[in-house]
Parts: C-alpha cells; sequence; structure tokens
C-alpha cells in the first residue's frame, strides 16, 4: 500500500528553468545599468558557460562575469547583479494544478514530502515562496541524488519501498536511482516524451492521484486474487 509520495522541486512543482532564466537576464539588467559595458545577450551567454561550469549553487556568478570580460572585481555592479535576482524570486509560482494535487493527495491520507537535490537553504526557500512549505509533510535534500539517498529517505520514514512513490520530471536524478532503490516511480514529461524510462509516465502532477488510486486497485485484485488461490488450496473435508 501506498503511503508517501516524494516529489522532486525543480520543474516537477514549478518551472524552474523558467525562472531562473528571467532571474539571469533581470540580474543581467541592472548590472548593465550599473555600469557593465557589454551587451545584454552577450553576457548571458557567458553567464550560461560561467554556471555550467561552476553549478548553480557556485556563490560568485557574477563576480566570474566580470572576469570573463577582462574587467576588475565591482562590488556595485555584483551588488546590483545580487540585488536584481532576489527580486525576481517574488515571480516565482507553483505549477497551476500542484498546490490542490497536494492537499488532495494529504485529504486523501497519504503524506507528501519533497526529495531534492540541491542546497537545503535555498530548496527551502523555493518552498515557502511557492507556498508549498506548510503543505508538505517533510522535505529531503542532498547535494546529489543517488540510490543511497532514496534508502535513506526509506529508512527515516520507516517505510519499505512498495510503501512509497517517487513523482519528478529528470531521469537521471528521479526516477532512475529512485527506482535503483525499488521505489516506484512516476516521470512528469508534459510533452510526453521518455516513456519506458519509469514505471509511469504522466504530463502533469494533476494526474498523479489517478495514477495512485490505480495502484490501489492493483493491489486490492492481487490481494483477492492471493485470497481465493488460498481458499481454493485448502483441502476438502
Amino acid at each position: 500500500m501506498i503511503k508517501v509520495v516524494l516529489f522532486d522541486i525543480d520543474n516537477t512543482l514549478f518551472p524552474s528553468n523558467e525562472f531562473a532564466e528571467l532571474a539571469r537576464r533581470h540580474a543581467i539588467s541592472l548590472m548593465i545599468e550599473a555600469g557593465l559595458p557589454v551587451d545584454a545577450d552577450k553576457a548571458y551567454e557567458k553567464l550560461q558557460l560561467i554556471i555550467k561550469k561552476y553549478g548553480p549553487n557556485y556563490p560568485k556568478h557574477f563576480n566570474a562575469l566580470l572576469k570573463e570580460f577582462g574587467m576588475k572585481p565591482n562590488p556595485k555592479i555584483v551588488a546590483a547583479g545580487i540585488v536584481a535576482y532576489h527580486q525576481a524570486k517574488t515571480s516565482i509560482f507553483p505549477y497551476p494544478d500542484v498546490p490542490q494535487t497536494l492537499i488532495h493527495l494529504r485529504e486523501e491520507g497519504y503524506k507528501v514530502c519533497a526529495a531534492s537535490q540541491g542546497v537545503a537553504i535555498k530548496q527551502w526557500d523555493k518552498l515557502i515562496r511557492l507556498g508549498l512549505h506548510n503543505i508538505l509533510h517533510e522535505v529531503f535534500v542532498t547535494p546529489k541524488k543517488s540510490k543511497k539517498f532514496y534508502r535513506s529517505i526509506l529508512r527515516k520514514l520507516k517505510l519499505t519501498p512498495q510503501e512509497v512513490v517517487m513523482v519528478g520530471d529528470n531521469i537521471e536524478t528521479d526516477t532512475k536511482p529512485a527506482g535503483e532503490a525499488g521505489i516506484t516511480t512516476i516521470l512528469v514529461s508534459p510533452k510526453g516524451r521518455h516513456k519506458g524510462e519509469a514505471d509511469y509516465s504522466v504530463k502533469s502532477i494533476g494526474e498523479i492521484p489517478k495514477i495512485l488510486e490505480g495502484l490501489k486497485r492493483l493491489r486490492n485484485t492481487k490481494r483477492q486474487a492471493e485470497l481465493l488461490l488460498k481458499f481454493c488450496r485448502r483441502p476438502s473435508s
């Protein structure tokens, strides 16, 4: 019986990629206003390369951007980028069907949790801004998702893999390692791609309750079949 549904955060509960582009372009715009003498599109391309090289959680992206253009450290320009990036955070919202789906699952008796890759404070910051922090029962964050991470969640929840479902948009970090831990996986793929890369595939979070209901019926059917088989095997008197 499924007791817990784990959700990835980025690009599963909210459009993380869209927000990141918006925030980074806004940051570059204010950096240019503060004195960065470069073309906005060119700066964005350079910033993307820096993020790819150092990772999204590197704390000095804007410093590296100035260095990339041969500029000396400039606190004013860097501060403008940081302020602009944080201003953009006010524009993040969950996907339309996310809040109501999470609440519905809670009402149905499921424990809803987040299982995310990243920095804990940053992931909590997102959840609070999204207004989802009080809906989720628990939040699990790791620097890098792996089979070991999902197994640690099972231990903390004191559950078997058969009692948990993992929902995410990324095959490599969400469905693959969770599946290796024995957890049932659901891939969220708006364009319907990558079918077969998880146990189930949906186009939106709103379809999750239907999948869970199907799993419940399947379990009940198997249970009934087991009872019938057991009854039929009884020796006649």
